[in-house]
């Protein structure tokens, strides 16, 4: 099944499981806090729990939507699910691993190591 919101796009797999495709291509704070709404609804509506957010088309991220990233992974923790992102870009890479925030949130190269190391 596939959903489209102003900021997303969502393709789910298995019981759980959805791939988040980033559709705008910059993340400043307005986004990020929309980003987080739109998510939030779509875990209460839908009951999926483990989430791949791909970057791919995304240009810029702020720290507001790494904060985003955070709040998400928080949340879905609560309900016993993960949050894996994938395709970034080199500059919010190395912000992530600078910032250690790849200890809370795994980074994949793609959708399909995300969903794999979802479905571990």
């Amino acid at each position: 099944m596939s959903n489209t919101t102003a900021l997303m796009q969502m393709t789910e797999f298995a019981d759980d499981g959805a791939i988040v495709r980033i559709t705008t291509h910059k993340l400043f704070e307005h986004e990020s806090m929309l980003l987080v709404e739109e998510l939030r609804a779509y875990f209460d509506q839908s009951g999926r729990n483990l989430i791949a957010v791909n970057f791919e088309k995304v240009e810029f991220i702020s720290s507001a939507a790494l904060g985003a990233m955070v709040s998400i992974n928080t949340e879905l923790a609560k309900r016993g699910g993960r949050l894996v992102v994938c395709h970034l870009n080199a500059e919010a890479m190395q912000v992530i691993k600078l910032t250690k925030l790849d200890k809370l949130i795994p980074a994949e190269k793609d959708e399909k190591k995300a969903q794999k190391r979802l479905q571990k």
